[in-house]
């Protein structure tokens, strides 16, 4: 069997590979077992013969979500490895750098990699790739769906239909009512039948029957509606409840729905304004829909209306809470998030924090200066940062 597999090509995030071919063995042997682990992996086997190269790369290194480099000495002296990685830092992408061997770097190869992620060299490819795997770079929006890619068109209708009954049998039993999603530690209690994937370190419980995930969403409002096809890459179509676990980050910034908080600026009145402009109030109110999204990791509810957060406690893996410019005047319903570590609440109503010493993960909380004075118990671990 072939070393080498087909790239990925498509929308969704995936990770970016730049090498020397004199390493091609060490590090095809590598990423290959990223590829059969089902991340989204892109590497310069995928260029068509005759194409525009470097046009190639630069697309593909624009729609890449991280970057993995394999340092090498003769990787170090490659033009375009130092194109490659010097276009991926001026696009703010984030890179790791898995070294093959000691090499000395120059001064413009040590500056152009002063904040990169490095790991720890590793004697074989499946100690490299475990460490990848480890880096925390590579977020579960980078993994494929079980039959992601799948070309239904070449099967018989027969065919069809066993695979489809085959993808019911794996997603979970009809009569216990749950199916199993990589995530967080699954419960004693439970009873689930876990996706045919590799084994993963994690698992969660999601409250969806093998028929409930086939089953389109009803969004509460068309801004809500709006993000989730822009996470998922699906203008147009239903959106089924088992593609929701493909999402690890919303960002609601008053009307806009962003991809990040870059351009996100409060003046030290509470005006808002994004990129120069100023967004109006959001719409989203109901949470029903994000906590059906047990991946998600960062969400932003900027200027948004939602009062009732207690949506927000089947979100075991959300690290980041934005609530900025909320008219929440009470945190009451956050109490049964566990898994925050940093909450913005920015030109916000709350005034009273004693709320926050039910969230044990937490870590840091950021308010601003006219919300003073607060209230907040002596006792709390968590740190406050006053912003002007």
């Amino acid at each position: 069997m072939s070393r080498f597999f087909k790239p990925y090509e498509g929308k969704r995030p995936y990770l970016f590979v730049s090498y020397s071919h004199r390493q091609s063995d060490a590090v095809v042997d590598t990423i290959r077992l990223l590829h059969e682990r089902r991340w989204r992996v892109w590497y310069d086997e995928g260029i068509p013969a005759g194409s525009d190269w470097p046009k190639n790369i630069e697309q593909h290194m624009r729609g890449c979500a991280a970057v993995l480099f394999f340092l090498s000495a003769s990787a170090l002296a490659s033009p375009n490895c130092f194109s490659e990685i010097k276009t991926a830092i001026g696009l703010k992408k984030n890179v790791m750098v898995m070294p093959l061997e000691q090499a000395e770097l120059s001064p413009e190869w040590a500056a152009l990699l002063e904040k990169t992620k490095k790991l720890e060299p590793q004697d074989s490819p499946e100690e490299r790739a475990a460490a990848i795997e480890k880096s925390g770079v590579l977020r579960r929006s980078f993994r494929r769906a079980p039959l992601e890619g799948f070309r239904w068109d070449r099967l018989g209708l027969a065919a069809s239909a066993a695979v489809f009954l085959a993808t019911v049998a794996a997603l979970g039993s009809l009569f216990t009512g749950r199916i199993t999603l990589p995530g967080a530690q699954q419960g004693a209690e439970s009873v689930s039948t876990p996706v045919s994937t590799p084994e993963p370190t994690e698992r969660v419980d999601v409250d969806m029957s093998a028929w409930e995930s086939f089953f389109p969403v009803s969004f509460p409002d068309k801004q809500q509606e709006r993000a989730v096809r822009a996470a998922l890459d699906k203008p147009e179509g239903n959106i089924l409840l088992s593609e929701l676990p493909g999402i690890d980050a919303l960002y609601f910034c008053g009307n806009m729905n962003l991809k990040s908080l870059d351009g996100v600026r409060f003046e030290a009145d509470g005006t808002l304004t994004v990129n120069g402009a100023s967004p109006i109030e959001g719409t989203v109110a109901d949470l029903g829909v994000i906590s059906r999204m047990p991946l998600l990791e960062e969400l932003a509810l900027i200027r948004q209306p939602a009062t009732d957060l207690s949506p927000l406690a089947a979100l075991t893996q959300l690290h980041t809470l934005s609530l900025a410019g909320s008219a929440l005047s009470t945190l009451d319903t956050l109490a049964g998030q566990g898994s925050v570590e940093t909450l913005h609440l920015e030109h916000s109503g709350v005034r009273e924090l004693s709320a926050l010493g039910e969230l044990p993960g937490l870590k840091t909380v950021t308010v601003s200066a006219e919300m003073l004075p607060l209230s907040w118990d002596d006792g709390a671990d968590y740190e406050i940062i006053l912003v002007r």
